[in-house]
């Protein structure tokens, strides 16, 4: 019985932890130490090199090629567009070159193009590398295919640097609205974004959201290939060499979801393994000694991967031990599943935030306990495939705060 009671208090203490204490925590070391952003006035005018990873995605590339040649242009140090195309075995690269070239002719600005055609798919480590070595200007951004940035986005993730202190700068990611299931998802995200804001506030993050990021190109290390979580692997680096690693919420880039939960499952399930991943590519941050972020790392990313261990402890252990204390802790648990199950009911949860969220909490501790089976079976590479999405031509740039974070 010692030992069900110390897995009961270890199992409640992790779970509250990781879900209460640590934002409540968070949120008063900020109110005793908050950093203040740049001045303005204090903008640095430095161009900008923005890279893009490109698999198979003629039918998109051209777009986005089109946009970011355009912001780039109206960006008063002007940059370059750098697209790597990862062993494409379509027309990308050439729509991405003949984008470039209408591109040009319709701002008038010799806006630089550069396509690099890797011969075969390497990875997006690989191909963030590639590009980022080809670079030529101090700031490097990373963007990805399907997304749109606002018209101001560089403006506003550029006077972050107006700070020495500031290594890499992340954007805000805003998705449409969705509902049913999808609808937790955006719950729970709203609290994952407010975190994210919160942890920038205080010092910094331990990752950036890869659909709108930029950094010191001095600072950029190279991404051992295969790495999943691209986007936490180089801000950590960044983080743990002495620089902050800051959150904008005024720099927008806008997406849709998955059209399925499924695929949104599988996306959560391979970003998961990511996370395990990470540990062996990068085990000094591990090292409090050696990462100045270790709080705000082992706090916001690993204790999430003990959380679905925990609950099954929470409620093997309630199941069995006698008094009060328990019977309760297990009750709630059971309302807590029962609601989840119906949350999973897209009807239910269009009607029931409470559900919705549930649902979605459970979805990701599930996806958590799947990615450790798949990371340690070495299967981490067979987690992804293609997702089908809602129709891109939905995608438009709204004002701030329309839609909902999403990362």
């Amino acid at each position: 019985m010692n030992c069900l009671t110390a897995l009961f208090w270890l199992s409640a203490a992790c779970v509250l932890y990781t879900y209460v204490a640590y934002p409540l925590i968070l949120a008063a070391a900020v109110r005793l130490r908050s950093r203040v952003g740049p001045a303005r006035g204090t903008l640095p005018i430095a161009p900008v090199s923005i890279v893009i990873v490109a698999y198979n995605e003629e039918a998109c590339i051209g777009t986005r090629v089109r946009e970011l040649v355009r912001l780039v242009a109206g960006w008063r140090a002007g940059g370059e567009v750098i697209v790597v195309s990862d062993g494409s075995t379509d027309r990308t690269a050439e729509v991405a070159r003949a984008a470039a070239t209408e591109a040009e002719f319709e701002t008038g600005a010799a806006v630089p193009i550069r396509v690099i055609a890797l011969p075969t798919n390497s990875g997006k480590a690989a191909a963030l590398n590639a590009g980022s070595a080809a670079a030529s200007h101090p700031l490097l951004a990373f963007a990805d295919v399907r997304q749109t940035w606002a018209p101001d986005a560089i403006e506003r993730i550029t006077e972050n640097f107006a700070d020495p202190t500031v290594g890499a700068v992340s954007g805000d990611l805003v998705v449409e609205s969705p509902t049913g299931v999808m609808a937790g998802f955006g719950l729970y995200w709203r609290f994952e974004k407010w975190l994210r804001r919160t942890e920038s506030r205080f010092d910094s993050l331990v990752s950036v959201t890869g659909a709108i990021c930029a950094m010191r190109r001095e600072l950029f290390r190279p991404i051992p290939n295969g790495t999943i979580l691209d986007d936490v692997y180089w801000p950590l680096l960044v983080a743990m060499g002495g620089h902050r690693v800051v959150h904008d919420d005024r720099a927008h880039a806008f997406d849709r979801l998955p059209g399925r939960v499924r695929d949104e499952f599988r996306r959560k399930v391979r970003t998961l393994c990511g996370n395990f991943q990470l540990l062996t590519h990068l085990p000094s941050a591990l090292l409090p000694w050696r990462n100045p972020v270790w709080w705000q790392f082992v706090s916001h990313r690993l204790f999430r991967l003990l959380v679905p261990w925990a609950s099954i402890g929470l409620a093997a252990s309630a199941a069995i031990l006698e008094g009060p204390v328990y019977r309760v802790a297990l009750w709630v648990q059971a309302v807590f599943y029962l609601l989840a199950a119906a949350g999973m009911n897209k009807a239910i949860a269009t009607r029931c935030s409470l559900a919705a969220a549930a649902a979605a909490v459970l979805l990701l501790n599930t996806a958590a306990w799947i990615a450790f089976w798949v990371w340690i079976s070495g299967r981490a590479d067979r987690t992804w495939g293609n997702v089908g999405y809602r129709d891109a031509s939905r995608l438009s740039v709204a004002p701030a705060g329309n839609g909902t974070p999403f990362f």
